[in-house]
């Protein structure tokens, strides 16, 4: 195998040589990459940063709809008693009507007793 020296000449490179050359390339390689990992490691550690402080904020906001949950479920007993109450003036509301009812039929009937005396009288 045939290289280049130092001057730009020609010169043969033997399979000895050619393993050293490789196993120094190789070791660069190696060391590149280290120093790359190296690099990204503190950016690595950023991100989960990042993504942790993201998780614990994701988690107060699940609080706060555990607690709106139970904001909602203590409501139920409000909405109950509006129901019951609902109800009662209901009931209230159909005996004041058979009373309204009633209170007419005993106007028309004085006014019918009225009209009788005042024929007595004459």
């Amino acid at each position: 195998m045939t290289g280049y020296g130092p001057i730009g000449n020609a010169v043969d490179l033997s399979p000895v040589a050619c393993e050293f050359a490789s196993n120094m390339s190789g070791i660069n390689w190696n060391q590149d990459t280290k120093n790359k990992l190296n690099d990204k490691i503190p950016s690595g550690v950023a991100d989960v940063a990042s993504l942790v402080r993201h998780v614990v904020r994701a988690s107060k906001s699940n609080e706060l709809l555990a607690q709106a949950a139970k904001n909602f479920a203590s409501q139920e007993s409000v909405i109950q008693n509006s129901s019951e109450s609902l109800k009662k003036m209901d009931i209230l509301r159909s005996q004041f009507e058979f009373q309204h009812a009633s209170i007419e039929r005993s106007l028309t009937s004085l006014d019918d007793i009225q009209d009788q005396l005042k024929t007595l009288q004459r």
